[in-house]
């Protein structure tokens, strides 16, 4: 996908933005079935960061410290907003023909790009 917003020059504004509209626009279960197929993440309790408990520690110390990593919303937004969500070496094959995956990437991404 060839996307004419450049995430990479997006104010930090505009992405949390972005992120929000994405979050408002599918609900916190679709935003978290792409976040944990993405990359083993998930939303906070509040809703407005991405976090990952790497290895044992997500699992039995969530604590303030507890092995809690915060990942940027602008490298979910690039992976979401390329054609990375649709690569067939990470997804298996015939990823692109999913519709329930197709669905909720194309909804994500019009939610991120009407802002």
């Amino acid at each position: 996908m060839s996307c004419s917003v450049s995430v990479s020059s997006m104010s930090n504004l505009a992405v949390g933005k972005a992120f929000s509209a994405i979050i408002k626009g599918l609900g916190r279960d679709d935003v978290g079935e792409i976040l944990f197929n993405w990359n083993e993440s998930q939303l906070n309790e509040d809703g407005d960061k991405i976090i990952n408990y790497p290895g044992r520690d997500g699992r039995y110390s969530r604590g303030k410290e507890g092995g809690k990593v915060i990942i940027g919303k602008r490298e979910f937004l690039m992976w979401l907003l390329s054609d990375a969500p649709f690569d067939e070496k990470v997804y298996g094959a015939n990823i692109g023909s999913d519709p329930e995956w197709t669905t909720l990437i194309r909804r994500a991404r019009e939610a991120a790009l009407n802002i």
